[in-house]
């Protein structure tokens, strides 16, 4: 037993240190070892050369002017300084005569206005004394055959004869005209004595209305048969002597309507105008020298009873139309068969009748007074009474110092006579 025990071999086992578990990030980090960086510093030759870069840039510019070549550039800079200095004078010396150039023109142009304005205003003076002081009123022109006798002041002519008159004129020659819708056509002399006569019965037109003189002929309205055998309104020309010359249509459209007034008037273009007012409405219109019309205005619930073409200024015609309703003027102005301005103005209380005469004064039948009166055309107010009517007056005729003013069954001629309105 004891044999046994001795046979028996014991085996010491050494202590295993303890392993630890192999993971995929320990297998890596074991087989790949840490690398090392090593920094190193800069060569000294290249911080020299760096060092010398930045030097350059830093430096003057390669033209700044060293200490051998100032004096030069001095020089040059004076040379430049005092050419500049010469011509900058030379400048100021002309800023200073092209100023006192102005100066003397603007005193001369102040020197015409002041003159022209004082020219103005005494030209204004002047003719406010045309119209405001009998005294300075120029006489009327006398008709070149001569008119009526010196101890006459009017005369009735045409009584018993006359019997609807729509229009009268007095005409350079001594006669006077008168339109009759029942007579016809007929000349009288200053004494009344019968001349020439057209009946309306023999005549192939009808209705004759407002005659307007022009040029040495006589323009009237009328009525006429046209190419299709139709009675339309018709402008028929005639010389002094009462021969047909011509005619021409007016617009078409007015034979359809209702006309209680129309008024013939003529410019001195050439341009003929027509006013014609009907019961509901009231139309202008104008004709030009190539015989073609144009409307120039129409309007609703408007009375126009009378119409005159009063000026021409360069391509502007100047009308004034009477609005017998309203009881004003309307001064109308056209360019190029346009109406380009109106304005209405007052003339008297209750204008009616216009009429200009050979010297360019205006004159209008006041209804309110039962006078015809004269007009002053810078204020455009009457002033002036220069007859006295016995009615209403629809139309008249001032010319060669005489007026005509249509009577009842006869026309009178009277002298242009002035009275203060005062």
């Amino acid at each position: 037993m004891g044999d046994e025990e001795d046979d028996i071999v014991w085996i010491r086992d050494d202590p295993i240190p303890p392993q630890t578990p192999t993971t995929p990030a320990t297998i890596i980090e074991v087989l790949s070892p840490t690398p090392t960086v090593t920094i190193s510093a800069p060569p000294e030759q290249k911080l020299d050369e760096n060092i010398n870069e930045i030097n350059r840039s830093t430096s003057k510019p390669p033209d700044t002017p060293t200490e051998n070549s100032a004096s030069f550039d001095i020089s040059e800079y004076e040379k430049n300084l005092n050419k500049t200095t010469r011509e900058a004078n030379a400048l100021l010396e002309e800023l200073d005569r092209k100023s006192r150039q102005v100066a003397e023109n603007n005193q001369q142009v102040a020197k015409d206005l002041y003159e022209a304005r004082d020219l103005l205003n005494s030209g204004n003076q002047e003719k406010e004394k045309t119209i405001n002081d009998v005294s300075q009123l120029p006489p009327p022109p006398e008709l070149p055959s001569g008119g009526l006798p010196s101890n006459v002041e009017s005369v009735l002519i045409g009584d018993g004869i006359l019997e609807n008159i729509t229009g009268t004129l007095v005409l350079p020659n001594g006669l006077v005209l008168v339109t009759d819708e029942n007579a016809g056509i007929i000349l009288f002399d200053l004494s009344g004595n019968i001349q020439r006569k057209i009946n309306a019965a023999d005549n192939e037109f009808k209705r004759l209305w407002s005659p307007v003189y022009h040029k040495e002929h006589i323009l009237i309205l009328a009525d006429a048969k046209n190419s299709e055998n139709h009675w339309v309104r018709h402008v028929i020309k005639y010389t002094v002597d009462l021969n047909y010359v011509a005619k021409i249509e007016c617009p078409k459209w007015l034979s359809d309507s209702q006309i209680l007034r129309e008024r013939l008037s003529i410019a001195h273009n050439d341009h003929l105008y027509l006013c014609v007012c009907g019961e509901t409405f009231s139309g202008l219109y104008e004709l030009t020298p190539i015989g073609q019309w144009t409307e120039l205005e129409y309007k609703l619930s408007e009375a126009w009873c009378d119409m005159l073409a009063f000026s021409t200024i360069g391509p502007i015609t100047q009308l004034l139309v009477v609005e017998a309703r309203k009881n004003y003027v309307l001064l109308v102005s056209v360019r190029e068969s346009k109406i380009v301005g109106k304005k209405r103005i007052a003339i008297c209380e209750h204008p009616g009748a216009l009429a200009k005469d050979e010297a360019g004064r205006l004159f209008v039948a006041n209804r309110h007074s039962a006078s015809i009166q004269l007009v002053d055309t810078i204020k455009w107010v009457s002033q002036k009474n220069i007859a006295i009517t016995d009615g209403y007056v629809r139309h008249f005729t001032a010319c060669w110092g005489l007026l005509a003013v249509p009577l009842k069954n006869a026309i009178r001629l009277q002298k242009y006579s002035f009275r203060s309105l005062r």
